[in-house]
Protein backbone atom coordinates (compact mmCIF):
# COMPACT_ATOMS: atom_id res chain seq x y z
CA UNK A 1 0.00 0.00 0.00
CA UNK A 2 1.03 3.53 -0.61
CA UNK A 3 1.20 5.68 2.69
CA UNK A 4 -1.36 8.74 3.58
CA UNK A 5 1.52 10.81 3.28
CA UNK A 6 2.56 9.94 -0.08
CA UNK A 7 -0.68 9.78 -1.53
CA UNK A 8 -0.70 13.44 -0.71
CA UNK A 9 2.52 14.43 -2.61
CA UNK A 10 1.56 12.59 -5.59
CA UNK A 11 -1.74 14.39 -5.73
CA UNK A 12 -0.26 17.52 -5.04
CA UNK A 13 2.50 17.17 -7.85
CA UNK A 14 -0.62 16.38 -10.60
CA UNK A 15 -2.20 19.70 -9.77
CA UNK A 16 1.59 21.25 -10.83
CA UNK A 17 2.09 19.33 -13.79
CA UNK A 18 -1.09 19.33 -15.54
CA UNK A 19 -1.57 23.23 -15.74
CA UNK A 20 2.14 23.26 -16.73
CA UNK A 21 1.37 20.12 -19.61
CA UNK A 22 -1.35 22.29 -20.73
CA UNK A 23 0.58 25.83 -20.81
CA UNK A 24 3.20 24.15 -23.25
CA UNK A 25 1.25 22.07 -25.30
CA UNK A 26 -1.45 25.42 -26.28
CA UNK A 27 1.23 27.90 -25.79
CA UNK A 28 -1.03 30.23 -24.16
CA UNK A 29 0.49 33.65 -23.47
CA UNK A 30 -1.61 35.47 -20.29
CA UNK A 31 -1.77 39.54 -21.28
CA UNK A 32 -1.46 42.31 -19.15
CA UNK A 33 -3.93 44.79 -20.06
CA UNK A 34 -1.97 47.94 -18.45
CA UNK A 35 0.90 47.33 -20.31
CA UNK A 36 1.40 48.58 -23.66
CA UNK A 37 5.13 48.01 -25.47
CA UNK A 38 7.23 50.68 -25.56
CA UNK A 39 7.42 51.00 -29.83
CA UNK A 40 3.44 51.19 -28.97
CA UNK A 41 3.40 53.73 -26.37
CA UNK A 42 1.41 57.41 -27.72
CA UNK A 43 3.51 60.34 -27.35
CA UNK A 44 2.50 62.89 -24.76
CA UNK A 45 4.87 65.97 -26.25
CA UNK A 46 7.31 66.93 -28.86
CA UNK A 47 9.91 64.79 -28.90
CA UNK A 48 13.13 65.36 -26.52
CA UNK A 49 16.66 63.95 -27.62
CA UNK A 50 19.24 63.37 -25.12
CA UNK A 51 21.47 61.52 -25.94
CA UNK A 52 23.24 59.92 -29.06
CA UNK A 53 25.36 56.65 -29.04
CA UNK A 54 26.94 53.65 -31.39
CA UNK A 55 24.39 50.61 -31.01
CA UNK A 56 27.21 48.96 -30.58
CA UNK A 57 27.46 50.23 -27.16
CA UNK A 58 25.01 48.66 -25.54
CA UNK A 59 25.07 50.17 -22.30
CA UNK A 60 24.79 53.22 -23.56
CA UNK A 61 27.52 54.05 -21.57
CA UNK A 62 29.51 56.44 -24.64
CA UNK A 63 27.04 59.20 -25.72
CA UNK A 64 28.79 60.57 -29.24
CA UNK A 65 28.35 64.04 -30.92
CA UNK A 66 29.64 62.88 -34.43
CA UNK A 67 29.14 60.09 -36.73
CA UNK A 68 30.16 59.08 -40.37
CA UNK A 69 27.87 58.28 -43.10
CA UNK A 70 26.42 54.59 -42.66
CA UNK A 71 26.85 54.51 -39.10
CA UNK A 72 23.74 53.07 -36.86
CA UNK A 73 23.11 54.79 -34.03
CA UNK A 74 20.66 54.75 -31.39
CA UNK A 75 18.88 58.30 -30.47
CA UNK A 76 17.94 58.18 -26.59
CA UNK A 77 14.95 60.64 -25.16
CA UNK A 78 11.35 60.68 -24.96
CA UNK A 79 8.33 61.03 -26.86
CA UNK A 80 10.29 59.33 -29.72
CA UNK A 81 7.47 57.37 -31.47
CA UNK A 82 5.06 58.46 -34.34
CA UNK A 83 7.74 59.43 -36.27
CA UNK A 84 6.92 61.77 -38.74
CA UNK A 85 10.46 62.90 -40.28
CA UNK A 86 14.10 62.07 -39.37
CA UNK A 87 17.09 63.74 -40.69
CA UNK A 88 21.31 64.11 -40.43
CA UNK A 89 22.43 67.36 -41.95
CA UNK A 90 19.72 67.95 -43.47
CA UNK A 91 19.65 64.43 -45.13
CA UNK A 92 16.68 62.43 -45.27
CA UNK A 93 16.31 59.28 -43.45
CA UNK A 94 14.26 56.63 -44.71
CA UNK A 95 11.66 55.92 -42.34
CA UNK A 96 10.95 52.43 -43.13
CA UNK A 97 15.04 51.81 -41.97
CA UNK A 98 14.34 53.42 -38.31
CA UNK A 99 12.83 51.45 -35.71
CA UNK A 100 11.73 53.73 -32.60
CA UNK A 101 10.42 53.06 -28.72
CA UNK A 102 9.11 55.72 -26.50
CA UNK A 103 12.48 56.11 -25.33
CA UNK A 104 15.27 55.67 -28.21
CA UNK A 105 15.45 55.40 -31.87
CA UNK A 106 17.86 53.12 -33.96
CA UNK A 107 18.79 54.66 -37.02
CA UNK A 108 21.45 54.50 -40.09
CA UNK A 109 23.25 57.97 -40.49
CA UNK A 110 22.18 58.14 -44.23
CA UNK A 111 25.18 57.71 -46.66
CA UNK A 112 24.31 60.51 -48.63
CA UNK A 113 26.62 64.21 -47.40
CA UNK A 114 24.80 67.51 -47.29
CA UNK A 115 28.32 70.19 -48.12
CA UNK A 116 24.85 72.53 -46.26
CA UNK A 117 26.48 71.88 -42.62
CA UNK A 118 23.62 72.51 -40.09
CA UNK A 119 25.31 69.56 -38.06
CA UNK A 120 22.14 68.91 -36.68
CA UNK A 121 19.83 66.17 -36.43
CA UNK A 122 16.11 67.23 -37.18
CA UNK A 123 13.42 64.53 -35.56
CA UNK A 124 9.74 65.19 -36.10
CA UNK A 125 6.82 63.29 -34.55
CA UNK A 126 3.36 63.67 -34.47
CA UNK A 127 3.80 66.16 -31.88
CA UNK A 128 6.74 68.54 -32.73
CA UNK A 129 9.77 68.50 -34.20
CA UNK A 130 12.92 69.06 -32.28
CA UNK A 131 16.45 69.91 -33.31
CA UNK A 132 20.01 68.38 -31.40
CA UNK A 133 23.40 69.17 -32.36
CA UNK A 134 25.23 66.53 -34.35
CA UNK A 135 28.02 66.58 -36.86
CA UNK A 136 28.22 64.19 -39.70
CA UNK A 137 32.09 63.35 -40.57
CA UNK A 138 33.02 64.27 -43.75
CA UNK A 139 34.87 61.03 -44.81
CA UNK A 140 38.50 61.81 -46.04
CA UNK A 141 39.28 62.22 -49.90
CA UNK A 142 42.27 59.99 -51.21
CA UNK A 143 43.44 60.32 -54.54
CA UNK A 144 45.30 57.85 -56.20
CA UNK A 145 46.55 57.68 -59.55
CA UNK A 146 45.97 57.88 -63.06
CA UNK A 147 44.55 54.13 -64.63
CA UNK A 148 47.11 55.05 -67.89
CA UNK A 149 49.75 57.86 -67.07
CA UNK A 150 50.12 58.06 -70.88
CA UNK A 151 46.87 58.55 -72.05
CA UNK A 152 46.29 60.36 -75.35
CA UNK A 153 45.04 63.84 -75.31
CA UNK A 154 41.56 64.85 -76.09
CA UNK A 155 40.40 61.18 -74.63
CA UNK A 156 39.25 60.39 -71.37
CA UNK A 157 41.83 59.32 -68.68
CA UNK A 158 40.14 57.57 -64.68
CA UNK A 159 41.16 58.72 -61.78
CA UNK A 160 41.31 56.34 -59.00
CA UNK A 161 40.69 57.15 -55.07
CA UNK A 162 38.46 56.88 -52.40
CA UNK A 163 35.34 58.89 -51.60
CA UNK A 164 35.04 61.54 -54.62
CA UNK A 165 31.17 61.44 -54.59
CA UNK A 166 31.39 63.28 -51.17
CA UNK A 167 33.12 66.40 -52.35
CA UNK A 168 30.37 67.93 -55.06
CA UNK A 169 32.44 66.33 -58.44
CA UNK A 170 31.27 67.83 -61.28
CA UNK A 171 28.77 70.06 -59.64
CA UNK A 172 28.53 73.90 -60.38
CA UNK A 173 28.67 75.04 -56.77
CA UNK A 174 30.81 72.52 -55.22
CA UNK A 175 35.16 73.67 -54.66
CA UNK A 176 36.26 70.44 -56.35
CA UNK A 177 37.40 70.47 -59.69
CA UNK A 178 39.93 68.81 -61.67
CA UNK A 179 42.70 70.79 -63.96
CA UNK A 180 44.88 70.14 -66.41
CA UNK A 181 47.79 72.17 -66.95
CA UNK A 182 45.61 75.01 -64.98
CA UNK A 183 42.54 75.15 -66.99
CA UNK A 184 39.34 73.32 -65.71
CA UNK A 185 38.95 69.90 -67.26
CA UNK A 186 35.57 68.59 -68.67
CA UNK A 187 34.12 65.31 -65.73
CA UNK A 188 32.42 62.66 -67.76
CA UNK A 189 31.50 60.36 -64.98
CA UNK A 190 32.21 60.53 -61.04
CA UNK A 191 31.45 57.62 -58.48
CA UNK A 192 33.33 56.66 -54.74
CA UNK A 193 36.30 55.47 -56.46
CA UNK A 194 36.87 57.21 -59.93
CA UNK A 195 36.57 60.09 -62.24
CA UNK A 196 36.40 60.02 -65.49
CA UNK A 197 38.75 63.17 -67.11
CA UNK A 198 38.89 64.86 -70.36
CA UNK A 199 42.42 65.86 -71.46
CA UNK A 200 42.05 68.50 -74.25
CA UNK A 201 43.83 68.16 -77.18
CA UNK A 202 46.60 69.12 -77.51
CA UNK A 203 48.12 68.90 -73.71
CA UNK A 204 51.72 68.26 -74.10
CA UNK A 205 54.17 65.87 -71.76
CA UNK A 206 55.04 66.29 -68.61
CA UNK A 207 52.23 68.05 -67.48
CA UNK A 208 50.39 68.29 -64.23
CA UNK A 209 46.53 66.89 -63.94
CA UNK A 210 45.54 68.27 -60.67
CA UNK A 211 42.94 67.38 -58.49
CA UNK A 212 41.49 70.16 -56.35
CA UNK A 213 38.81 69.97 -53.06
CA UNK A 214 38.06 71.45 -49.74
CA UNK A 215 38.65 69.24 -47.26
CA UNK A 216 36.21 69.11 -44.15
CA UNK A 217 37.89 72.32 -42.06
CA UNK A 218 37.63 74.37 -45.32
CA UNK A 219 40.94 74.18 -46.64
CA UNK A 220 41.64 74.23 -50.18
CA UNK A 221 43.73 70.54 -51.13
CA UNK A 222 45.68 69.88 -54.36
CA UNK A 223 46.81 66.62 -55.23
CA UNK A 224 48.80 66.63 -58.74
CA UNK A 225 49.25 63.89 -60.87
CA UNK A 226 51.48 63.24 -64.00
CA UNK A 227 50.55 62.96 -66.97
CA UNK A 228 53.34 61.40 -69.87
CA UNK A 229 56.02 61.67 -67.82
CA UNK A 230 58.86 60.88 -70.51
CA UNK A 231 61.05 62.94 -68.22
CA UNK A 232 61.77 59.80 -65.78
CA UNK A 233 62.16 56.84 -68.55
CA UNK A 234 64.65 55.05 -68.07
CA UNK A 235 65.32 53.93 -71.88
CA UNK A 236 64.01 56.60 -74.21
CA UNK A 237 63.85 54.00 -77.10
CA UNK A 238 64.15 50.81 -76.25
CA UNK A 239 65.66 49.42 -79.94
CA UNK A 240 68.47 51.64 -80.05
CA UNK A 241 69.76 50.71 -76.29
CA UNK A 242 72.27 47.65 -75.80
CA UNK A 243 69.68 44.28 -75.82
CA UNK A 244 70.99 40.83 -74.62
CA UNK A 245 69.17 37.53 -75.23
CA UNK A 246 66.34 39.17 -77.09
CA UNK A 247 64.04 35.82 -77.44
CA UNK A 248 62.19 34.76 -80.77
CA UNK A 249 58.90 35.29 -78.96
CA UNK A 250 59.69 39.06 -78.02
CA UNK A 251 60.44 42.21 -80.55
CA UNK A 252 60.91 45.89 -80.13
CA UNK A 253 57.94 47.62 -81.58
CA UNK A 254 56.34 51.09 -82.27
CA UNK A 255 52.97 52.91 -81.60
CA UNK A 256 51.77 52.25 -85.29
CA UNK A 257 52.24 48.40 -84.27
CA UNK A 258 49.31 48.98 -82.02
CA UNK A 259 45.89 48.95 -83.43
CA UNK A 260 43.78 48.12 -80.64
CA UNK A 261 44.07 51.18 -78.19
CA UNK A 262 43.23 54.98 -79.07
CA UNK A 263 46.34 56.14 -76.18
CA UNK A 264 50.09 55.73 -77.51
CA UNK A 265 53.09 55.29 -75.46
CA UNK A 266 55.06 57.83 -77.75
CA UNK A 267 58.17 55.54 -77.18
CA UNK A 268 59.11 51.98 -78.54
CA UNK A 269 57.81 48.79 -76.57
CA UNK A 270 58.19 44.87 -75.93
CA UNK A 271 55.83 43.00 -77.70
CA UNK A 272 55.82 39.25 -76.39
CA UNK A 273 53.62 37.26 -78.90
CA UNK A 274 53.30 33.72 -79.27
CA UNK A 275 52.69 29.94 -78.25
CA UNK A 276 55.17 29.19 -75.62
CA UNK A 277 55.90 26.22 -73.89
CA UNK A 278 55.21 25.28 -70.09
CA UNK A 279 58.64 26.12 -68.04
CA UNK A 280 60.21 27.75 -70.95
CA UNK A 281 62.23 30.83 -70.58
CA UNK A 282 62.17 34.01 -71.51
CA UNK A 283 64.37 37.01 -70.63
CA UNK A 284 65.42 40.30 -72.01
CA UNK A 285 67.94 42.94 -70.82
CA UNK A 286 68.23 46.41 -71.92
CA UNK A 287 71.74 48.01 -70.47
CA UNK A 288 72.72 51.78 -70.76
CA UNK A 289 74.12 54.64 -68.21
CA UNK A 290 71.30 55.60 -65.47
CA UNK A 291 69.85 59.21 -66.54
CA UNK A 292 69.68 61.61 -63.43
CA UNK A 293 65.66 60.31 -62.70
CA UNK A 294 66.22 59.66 -59.13
CA UNK A 295 67.98 60.25 -55.34
CA UNK A 296 69.70 56.97 -55.11
CA UNK A 297 69.74 57.75 -51.09
CA UNK A 298 66.24 57.55 -51.08
CA UNK A 299 65.35 54.27 -52.58
CA UNK A 300 62.16 54.46 -50.58
CA UNK A 301 60.90 57.57 -52.36
CA UNK A 302 60.49 55.81 -55.70
CA UNK A 303 58.50 53.36 -57.64
CA UNK A 304 59.33 51.62 -60.65
CA UNK A 305 56.32 52.50 -63.34
CA UNK A 306 55.41 51.41 -66.72
CA UNK A 307 52.78 50.29 -68.74
CA UNK A 308 51.29 47.12 -69.98
CA UNK A 309 48.58 46.32 -72.34
CA UNK A 310 46.85 42.84 -73.64
CA UNK A 311 45.33 41.90 -76.67
CA UNK A 312 41.83 40.93 -75.45
CA UNK A 313 41.74 37.19 -75.25
CA UNK A 314 45.14 36.67 -74.06
CA UNK A 315 45.88 37.61 -70.28
CA UNK A 316 48.45 38.13 -68.30
CA UNK A 317 49.38 34.81 -66.50
CA UNK A 318 49.02 34.84 -62.81
CA UNK A 319 53.00 34.09 -62.11
CA UNK A 320 55.89 33.99 -64.05
CA UNK A 321 57.46 37.48 -63.93
CA UNK A 322 61.03 38.22 -62.90
CA UNK A 323 62.52 41.81 -62.82
CA UNK A 324 66.03 41.99 -61.64
CA UNK A 325 68.97 44.92 -62.02
CA UNK A 326 72.10 44.29 -63.45
CA UNK A 327 72.01 40.52 -63.20
CA UNK A 328 71.10 40.09 -59.73
CA UNK A 329 68.87 37.31 -60.40
CA UNK A 330 69.42 36.21 -56.74
CA UNK A 331 67.69 39.29 -55.51
CA UNK A 332 65.27 39.36 -58.43
CA UNK A 333 61.94 40.81 -57.70
CA UNK A 334 58.38 38.34 -58.66
CA UNK A 335 55.41 40.30 -60.17
CA UNK A 336 52.41 38.82 -59.65
CA UNK A 337 49.77 40.86 -61.98
CA UNK A 338 46.72 41.75 -60.22
CA UNK A 339 47.58 40.57 -57.09
CA UNK A 340 48.23 36.94 -58.17
CA UNK A 341 45.19 36.49 -61.00
CA UNK A 342 45.00 36.50 -64.67
CA UNK A 343 45.01 40.05 -66.04
CA UNK A 344 43.35 40.96 -68.97
CA UNK A 345 43.84 44.79 -70.28
CA UNK A 346 41.28 44.57 -73.19
CA UNK A 347 43.48 46.04 -75.49
CA UNK A 348 44.39 49.44 -73.73
CA UNK A 349 47.57 50.30 -72.06
CA UNK A 350 47.32 50.31 -68.18
CA UNK A 351 49.94 51.90 -65.69
CA UNK A 352 51.43 49.73 -63.46
CA UNK A 353 53.47 50.67 -59.80
CA UNK A 354 56.20 48.66 -58.03
CA UNK A 355 57.99 50.17 -54.80
CA UNK A 356 61.52 50.73 -55.83
CA UNK A 357 62.99 49.08 -52.93
CA UNK A 358 61.35 45.94 -53.44
CA UNK A 359 62.13 46.12 -57.23
CA UNK A 360 65.53 46.36 -56.75
CA UNK A 361 66.60 46.00 -52.98
CA UNK A 362 70.10 47.46 -53.69
CA UNK A 363 69.33 50.07 -55.85
CA UNK A 364 69.64 50.70 -59.36
CA UNK A 365 72.90 52.29 -59.22
CA UNK A 366 73.48 56.51 -59.55
CA UNK A 367 73.30 58.64 -62.08
CA UNK A 368 75.57 58.05 -64.92
CA UNK A 369 76.65 54.20 -64.26
CA UNK A 370 76.24 51.56 -66.35
CA UNK A 371 72.92 49.57 -65.21
CA UNK A 372 70.93 46.71 -66.90
CA UNK A 373 67.11 46.14 -66.20
CA UNK A 374 66.68 42.33 -66.82
CA UNK A 375 62.81 40.83 -67.62
CA UNK A 376 62.28 37.43 -67.14
CA UNK A 377 59.12 35.09 -67.91
CA UNK A 378 58.34 31.86 -66.99
CA UNK A 379 55.14 30.26 -67.92
CA UNK A 380 53.91 27.33 -65.45
CA UNK A 381 52.02 26.26 -68.51
CA UNK A 382 51.60 26.25 -71.52
CA UNK A 383 51.01 29.83 -73.04
CA UNK A 384 49.41 32.09 -76.13
CA UNK A 385 51.08 35.38 -75.26
CA UNK A 386 50.18 38.44 -76.92
CA UNK A 387 51.24 41.50 -74.29
CA UNK A 388 53.20 44.75 -74.49
CA UNK A 389 55.44 46.38 -72.03
CA UNK A 390 57.05 49.80 -72.24
CA UNK A 391 57.84 53.22 -70.75
CA UNK A 392 60.31 51.69 -67.92
CA UNK A 393 60.96 54.52 -65.72
CA UNK A 394 61.31 55.65 -62.12
CA UNK A 395 58.73 58.11 -60.43
CA UNK A 396 58.33 59.79 -57.05
CA UNK A 397 55.81 58.43 -54.83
Amino acid sequence: MISKTIQRHLIGLSFIICPLSFISCENIVTYNDNYTPKDQIANTGAPVISAVYDVADAALSTPITAGAPGQTVCIVGQNLNSLRALSFNTVEVPLADTYTMSTKAIVKIPTAYSRNATNTIEYTTDKGTTSYAFVVQLPELRVWNLNNEFQADGTDVSISGENFDYYGFGETDAPASVTVAGQSATLSFVSPKMLRVRIPEGTPANTAIAVNWQNAAGEACTISLPFRPTDGLLFADLSRVQRDKTDVAATIERDADVTSTKSQLGTPHIHVCGALQAWSWLELSFSQNLPDVYDASRVGDYNFVFEVLTESGHPLPATGFDLAWNWQWEQSYRWLPLDGNQWDTGGEWTTVRLPLSEVAPQGIGTPGQWMTFNFGFQPVEAYDADFRMGNFRIQKK
